[in-house]
C-alpha cells in the first residue's frame, strides 16, 4: 500500500420510477376495439444525486491502491467500495429508483500505452452495512474505459443495465475494480480528499492481503506484503 487514505469521491445519479405510459383500448363487450386511450402516468421525476462525499475535489498524493511502489506505482487488483443504507437519504422520496450513471474520482490514470483504464462498475444488493464479500448480492456489472485525460476529475459511466433499488429496505454497494496494470504498465489511484464523508469508504486488495471489504481508514497503518 502507498499513501495514506482518506475519503473516496463517489456520486451516483438516480432516476425515479413513477411510471410509464400505457396504451390501452376500450370497447364493449364482443366488439371489436375501439380508438386506442392513452392512459397517463406521473412524468418521471428529474435525476436525483446521491453521495457521501462533502467534496468533490481530487487531492493530489491522497488516495491509496494496491502496487508495487516506485518507480510506475503498477498496480494489482483493486476494488473501492462505498456502500449506501438508502433509507438515510431524504431526497430519494419515491418507493424505487433506478441507477442511471456512477460517477468516481480519479487521481492517477497512466495507462502506460495510450489506450486507456480498463475499470469495472459492479453494483451490489448488500444484507448488511458494513459489508462483507458475504453479504454481497451481484445485480450489475459494466466494464469502462478511463482515459488518461481523466485525471484530475470525477469520470462518470453509465450503467447499461439498470438496476432497480427500493428506498426503504436496500443498501446499494458500489464497487470500483482496477484490474492488475502489470501487462499494459498501468497505474490506477482513485480519486480522493480529505473534505469529509458521511460514510466509511472501503478497499479489497488480496495481493496486499486484504481479502475482506475492508474501512480505508486503518488501511495505511497495515503492513502490505510483498508490497511497499
Amino acid at each position: 500500500m502507498n499513501r495514506a487514505a482518506r475519503g473516496l469521491v463517489f456520486v451516483l445519479a438516480f432516476a425515479g420510477l413513477a411510471g410509464t405510459a400505457s396504451a390501452q383500448q376500450l370497447s364493449r363487450s364482443g366488439q371489436p376495439p375501439g380508438v386506442p386511450v392513452q392512459i397517463p402516468w406521473p412524468a418521471p421525476l428529474a435525476a436525483q444525486t446521491i453521495t457521501q462525499s462533502s467534496s468533490a475535489a481530487i487531492n493530489t498524493g491522497a488516495s491509496v491502491s494496491c502496487n508495487g511502489g516506485a518507480p510506475g506505482f503498477i498496480h494489482t487488483d483493486n476494488s473501492y467500495y462505498r456502500a449506501f443504507t438508502l433509507s438515510t437519504f431524504g431526497n430519494l422520496t419515491l418507493p424505487q429508483f433506478r441507477v442511471d450513471t456512477v460517477s468516481f474520482g480519479v487521481e492517477t490514470a497512466n495507462d502506460g500505452g495510450g489506450v486507456g483504464q480498463p475499470v469495472t462498475v459492479n453494483l451490489w444488493r448488500s444484507s448488511a452495512n458494513p459489508p462483507t464479500v458475504s453479504t454481497l448480492t451481484a445485480v450489475s456489472s459494466d466494464a469502462v474505459t478511463v482515459p488518461d485525460s481523466a485525471m484530475g476529475t470525477v469520470f462518470t459511466a453509465n450503467i447499461a443495465t439498470q438496476p432497480v433499488f427500493t428506498v426503504a429496505t436496500d443498501i446499494l454497494v458500489v464497487e470500483i475494480f482496477t484490474p492488475a496494470g502489470t501487462a499494459g504498465s498501468r497505474s490506477f489511484f482513485i480519486g480522493s480528499n480529505s473534505g469529509g464523508q458521511s460514510a466509511p469508504s472501503f478497499i479489497r486488495a488480496a495481493s496486499c492481503g486484504i481479502n475482506e471489504i475492508t474501512d480505508l481508514a486503518g488501511v495505511h497503518r497495515k503492513p502490505a506484503a510483498p508490497f511497499s
